[in-house]
């Protein structure tokens, strides 16, 4: 296990959950925010080159603009910065019962930043994947739905995911300066 000591670690829309090595960012000030920002007005408040890990669970989905989003947190990454963020699967009824929810997102969502992954040019930055999985609820529908992303997530997405719902999406990406 590597030691987060000294590393700049920000943790956007942290609500009132973060560790104790995070600084807190959220457009709503709490006891465990430590900075109080919009976080659809850019550039957020880092500079350039000036974090090593970026963290978010359940934030993305409510923001305006993913690709504005993408370039800023890239911005702020260092150069092999982490980024890791959760965020609503789209075939979680949860997306759709949310009315802040502004955008869906699917395992190929984050191929648009990705190098050698990108469908369309939308941007120059370039990320590349660490890690990204899937992550079921219990009960038998939830492990029908982890067997079936198991043998193939495109073919999961494409034919099962309306039937055999999957909650969320965890993205780990490394910035490539």
């Amino acid at each position: 296990m590597t030691s987060n000591k000294g590393k700049v670690i920000i943790n956007l829309g942290c609500g009132n959950k973060k560790l104790t090595e995070e600084i807190g960012v959220d457009i709503i000030d709490g006891p465990l925010v430590d900075i109080v920002a919009d976080l659809n007005q850019y550039p957020l408040p880092f500079d350039d080159n000036s974090v090593d890990i970026v963290r978010s669970s359940h934030c993305f989905e409510h923001l305006d603009n993913i690709v504005t989003l993408m370039e800023d947190l890239h911005r702020m990454l260092k150069p092999g910065g982490i980024l890791e963020f959760t965020v609503p699967h789209v075939s979680n009824i949860g997306f759709f019962r949310d009315p802040t929810h502004k955008h869906s997102f699917t395992l190929g969502t984050m191929d648009y930043f990705v190098r050698g992954q990108k469908p369309i040019a939308y941007t120059t930055i370039e990320f590349e994947y660490i890690e990204r999985k899937l992550c079921f609820g219990g009960g038998l529908r939830g492990k029908i739905g982890e067997l079936l992303a198991k043998i193939s997530e495109r073919r999961y997405e494409k034919y099962y995911c309306w039937k055999y719902p999957t909650n969320e999406i965890y993205y780990k990406l490394r910035a490539l300066k």
